[in-house]
């Protein structure tokens, strides 16, 4: 048997996969979202962390103790927690990858176009407040004991997986993996090392920085603060979005993988060499054996998110799963068009202060039509990447896999596959994130010898194939003239 952590953002799951790689079980628990004020996300860092033993204990009853068992751990990116050196313990609650704290911090780089380009130039990354430097520069400026802290090397920053890895081993292994370290800022995505130059740039003064490892590495050993009789090692770390994509083998050039959680991440495979293109972030999908493989990726930051806002919100549904039914009942949205810039649009617009906005309000636009228009405006934004990649990287996309919560929505994905013009695959495994770490933990522990040997273990798909799909594609070209008119020409 094989556990694998998926540390979200609304959430703690825990998975229990048999020797078959099939799912026996997965016990979730969610944590508080803490808002202080409008642009302004936490977590609580030691709830998380309680939650992850709390699930670990009634799963514990199901474990088979043998020598094949470990864990591994996939997380959501950006989000990070300032934590003791001595106990492991939060200092401060978790700032989230949504917070928009380090939006001032950002704007005033920004004026420099030569600092703003060395940002790209070493990360492939945008100067945004969606990665963590400009929030620990705003941290560490407003929490003067916390900036002293950090500096003498008596507490210690990490990433979500850094932060579970160092209380999991007792504060044995101060480490994270180079997807997660990639995503911070002050990563070096090229030469794979954290910057100097990027840490003065954010003055950022900190004496210790995780050990930087591949995500099928060992990352130390646990027993879950004694829930398990042996300890048992930590093999596979890596952040969510690529976990996705390494669980979906997409290992062509063109191959691509979209995630359809909380917000939604798209990365295609453009192989192994570090590539700068404006409007697109440039990721580090994983290494391998010293070897790295590099995406673009687009990011949006409401998708499921939206739906649940629609329900929380404005009580317009009882049930995010009813999204899909209502929106199949009516014939479009009556001219009702969301542009959903809840927190600022991210890539390939970076907006970051732009506000959402329903277009085309009338008498006769009922609920049915704010709910479908919603869910074609994550489609829309699918597609805005898609048409970028194609006219300025001269990129076509090559397989296309979705995976994630809102898989199970039909009426999205037969959108996405028709504004496509292409075949959609859904793995029928929604939680691929946790089972990216997992195929990763197994390279760890040498019980796969290579890439290609993963084939054996990839997972079976549902597939859509585009219908009728003039009608979707001209209403993507109202809404892109919706965008146009109100957002992109007024930047």
């Amino acid at each position: 048997m094989f556990l694998s952590i998926d540390q979200s953002t609304t959430s703690t799951t825990v998975f229990l996969f048999n020797k078959n790689l099939n799912l026996i079980k997965k016990i979730s628990k969610p944590h508080k979202q803490i808002y202080y004020n409008k642009d302004w996300v936490e977590h609580d860092a030691e709830e998380i962390y309680k939650n992850l033993l709390k699930v670990i204990k009634i799963l514990s009853k199901k474990l088979n103790l043998n020598k094949d068992l470990f864990v591994s751990i996939t997380n959501q990116r950006e989000t990070f927690v300032i934590f003791d050196k001595k106990t492991g313990k939060p200092l401060h609650k978790a700032i989230v990858w949504q917070c928009r704290r380090g939006n001032e911090i950002c704007n005033k780089i920004g004026k420099s176009k030569i600092k703003s380009k060395m940002i790209k130039n070493f990360t492939g990354l945008e100067l945004d407040t969606y990665f963590p430097a400009s929030k620990l520069s705003w941290l560490l400026k407003n929490k003067k004991k916390l900036a002293y802290k950090i500096k003498t090397g008596s507490a210690l920053f990490g990433t979500i997986d850094t932060y579970l890895i160092y209380r999991l081993t007792k504060t044995k292994s101060y480490s994270t993996d180079y997807t997660n370290a990639s995503r911070t800022l002050f990563f070096d995505n090229k030469r794979l090392t954290w910057s100097k130059k990027l840490l003065f740039l954010f003055n950022l003064k900190i004496k210790y920085l995780p050990e930087v490892k591949e995500s099928s590495s060992i990352f130390g050993n646990t027993n879950f603060e004694g829930l398990l009789r042996n300890e048992i090692p930590i093999s596979g770390v890596i952040g969510d979005s690529q976990s996705s994509l390494f669980a979906n083998q997409c290992y062509k050039k063109g191959d691509t993988k979209i995630t359809l959680g909380t917000g939604s991440s798209i990365l295609t495979n453009i192989g192994n060499k570090f590539k700068i293109k404006n409007k697109h972030i440039t990721t580090l999908s994983f290494v391998y054996k010293g070897k790295p493989y590099y995406s673009y990726e687009c990011l949006i930051n409401f998708a499921g998110a939206t739906i649940s806002w629609l329900k929380n919100n404005l009580g317009v549904l009882n049930s995010v799963k009813d999204s899909d039914k209502i929106s199949k009942s009516i014939q479009d949205s009556n001219g009702v068009f969301l542009i959903p810039a809840f927190v600022g649009l991210s890539s390939p617009h970076w907006l970051p202060n732009s506000k959402g906005m329903f277009y085309g309000l009338t008498p006769s636009v009922h609920k049915k039509h704010l709910i479908r228009s919603s869910l074609e405006s994550i489609a829309f934004q699918i597609k805005d990447y898609a048409e970028e990649l194609r006219k300025n990287q001269n990129l076509k996309l090559n397989k296309i896999y979705l995976d994630g919560g809102m898989t199970s929505n039909n009426f999205l994905i037969q959108m996405i596959s028709n504004l496509f013009k292409n075949r959609i695959y859904v793995s029928k495994l929604e939680d691929m994130s946790a089972y990216g770490s997992l195929l990763m933990g197994l390279i760890g522990l040498n019980k796969v010898k290579n890439l290609e040997d993963l084939k054996k273990f990839k997972k079976k798909y549902k597939e859509f194939k585009p219908l009728e799909y003039e009608v979707d594609i001209k209403t993507y070209q109202k809404w892109r003239e919706i965008l146009n008119s109100f957002y992109l020409n007024n930047k």
